[in-house]
């Protein structure tokens, strides 16, 4: 991967848990990162959802691995992006682990 292409600013959050001492459990979304990362929509529709109109635009964001865990979102600008499936991880040239991430608008 080029680092010319990460030519965008995106903040990545992972989901954690935790226990208090009577045992309920609260989920809350933190910052793990910002980043620099290549963004590119690959598709768009819009549906119409009972009364609601709905756009959903997937993304595919591509970035350097900092171990994020699976259950990640991923703010572009003022989109919220959610993981269509699991992070990709794989190896460029300069033993690099590069992430893959196909994000989608709307779930």
């Amino acid at each position: 991967m080029k680092t010319g292409r990460l030519n965008t600013s995106i903040s990545i959050y992972e989901l954690t848990s935790t226990t208090d001492f009577s045992g309920d459990v609260s989920e809350v979304w933190t910052l793990a990162g910002t980043v620099r990362a290549e963004v590119t929509q690959l598709d768009g529709s819009r549906f119409l959802n009972v009364t609601e109109l709905v756009d959903r635009v997937i993304y595919k964001i591509v970035t350097w691995n900092n171990n994020y865990a699976n259950n990640l979102r991923v703010v572009y600008g003022s989109l919220t992006l959610y993981p269509m499936r699991p992070p990709t991880i794989n190896t460029d040239r300069s033993g690099r682990e590069v992430i893959t991430i196909y994000g989608v608008t709307k779930q």
